[in-house]
């Protein structure tokens, strides 16, 4: 009598948590403002200047470009991040991931911004965006990630009405 082996594979089980921020409001600037501001992928370091990003290289703002971040070094999380630009639609929709390389404690992170005019000098705004943990608290990025959102949203302002004084 012989008796057959086999190997079995020991499975795995993975589960991944998917965590997300979202941060929505008016915006008190024009919908084409804002857009020129929010898609120029290029000059994000215009609206998180240092000591939030201390650089930004990117050759365009066309889908597929690769955005070089380095976060400042009084950041809690210093050094650099690649980003993907993944698509925008009619002035409207905008999204973003992070690639490979990242010195934030997440993974596949992807983000999308929309825009709504309300009026002529307002509009809706929102940015949302999905992660998994690496090594942090789910609470903890979200927190984060809202905290910038909202900060780009308010240099656009503060930006608009310096340019809009500079003009008078």
């Amino acid at each position: 009598m012989s008796i057959k082996t086999c190997n079995i594979e020991k499975w795995r089980l993975v589960i991944m948590i998917i965590s997300s921020a979202t941060h929505q409001r008016i915006v008190k600037v024009p919908k084409s403002y804002l857009w020129k501001r929010m898609s120029d992928f290029k000059n994000i370091g215009t609206l998180l200047p240092p000591p939030i990003i201390d650089a930004v290289k990117c050759e365009s703002n066309e889908i597929g470009a690769l955005r070089y971040l380095t976060l400042g070094e009084k950041q809690k999380y210093p050094g650099e991040i690649i980003e993907r630009l993944e698509a925008r639609y009619n002035q409207s929709f905008f999204v973003y991931s992070i690639m490979d390389k990242s010195c934030l404690p997440v993974r596949n992170y992807i983000a999308k911004i929309t825009l709504k005019e309300i009026s002529e000098k307002q509009t809706e705004a929102l940015i949302s965006s999905n992660w998994v943990d690496k090594s942090s608290s789910p609470e903890e990025m979200k927190k984060m990630f809202e905290g910038l959102y909202e900060l780009m949203f308010l240099n656009s302002e503060t930006q608009y009405i310096e340019i809009n004084n500079n003009e008078n």
